[in-house]
């Protein structure tokens, strides 16, 4: 499969999808529905899934995060999860070794998993995507 026209999706996308509080709700409503135009795959992984499952939980309640699962379930385009290798946490630490505020690692592996994949674009609200040489679906 050819990953390069793919999307990677990030946590800060799944969160402004499915809370309706978030900051970036409406601008994600937005995106979506060009997305889903672009007739292109989406991709994320499993780090990336424990990361939303985990905030979803603890900033809105259980049943949020259930409702990811079910968005992913039922979802209009198929979105392939991705397992992270070891090799990508280890490539992870050439960009969490960087002086950048507020990076995580899971940023930083996400950059690893689309980096072996060829992606160069994230549906993303998190701006450390464009630092690390990505683009973000606008």
């Amino acid at each position: 499969m050819d990953y390069r026209t793919g999307i990677f999706v990030d946590t800060s996308a799944f969160r402004a999808l499915l809370d309706k509080k978030d900051d970036f709700y409406d601008k994600a409503e937005e995106l979506w529905e060009k997305i889903k135009k672009r007739n292109c795959f989406l991709l994320t992984s499993n780090f990336i899934l424990d990361e939303s499952y985990t905030l979803l939980k603890v900033r809105g309640n259980l049943g949020t995060a259930k409702e990811m699962k079910g968005f992913l379930i039922n979802s209009e385009i198929l979105i392939k999860i991705c397992r992270v290798t070891v090799r990508d946490e280890v490539d992870a630490w050439k960009w969490f070794c960087q002086d950048w505020s507020k990076l995580s690692f899971t940023d930083c592996v996400s950059f690893a998993v689309m980096k072996r994949l060829g992606l160069k674009e994230a549906f993303s609200f998190d701006r450390h995507f464009v630092k690390a040489g990505f683009k973000l679906v606008v």
